[in-house]
């Protein structure tokens, strides 16, 4: 086998790639890369960036403790608010969970119905006249 031969061979097996590549593209029905709500997100965005520079200038980044059944989050006050679970791979996995810690600074999430793998988190509270926003990823085993 001359050189030729090797190269055409290569080639054919790299055009063999890219079509499998772009029929599995095209074939496919989900697209988790784009928000569904995007339009919402970003006339939202200044309020979003302002809430994130509140948890920053206030040092209120709350604290997550990621045990075997249960998440607990430390706030720095007593909040009030919501937590979104946002998985990476599949968006009929995410979740949405209500957060009240009453007088204490703590709340409890169980984890029981959360999948295994790698979660993007997106806190978003009311300490006593001021709203936060947190978002962290992390991996759930």
């Amino acid at each position: 086998m001359n050189w030729g031969t090797k190269l055409v061979i290569a080639m054919a097996l790299f055009m063999a790639f890219i079509i499998a590549l772009s029929t599995k593209m095209i074939l496919s029905d989900k697209d988790d890369l784009v928000d569904k709500d995007y339009y919402e997100k970003g006339l939202n965005y200044d309020l979003d960036y302002q809430r994130k520079q509140n948890m920053e200038n206030d040092k209120a980044e709350p604290r997550i403790e990621l045990e075997p059944k249960s998440m607990k989050v430390v706030f720095v006050q007593p909040a009030t608010g919501t937590v979104k679970f946002a998985h990476s791979k599949d968006r009929r996995l995410d979740r949405k969970f209500t957060i009240n810690t009453g007088n204490s600074s703590e709340a409890v999430i169980s984890l029981i119905d959360i999948a295994h793998g790698s979660w993007h988190l997106t806190f978003e509270w009311k300490s006593g006249d001021k709203m936060y926003m947190f978002k962290k990823e992390v991996f759930i085993q």
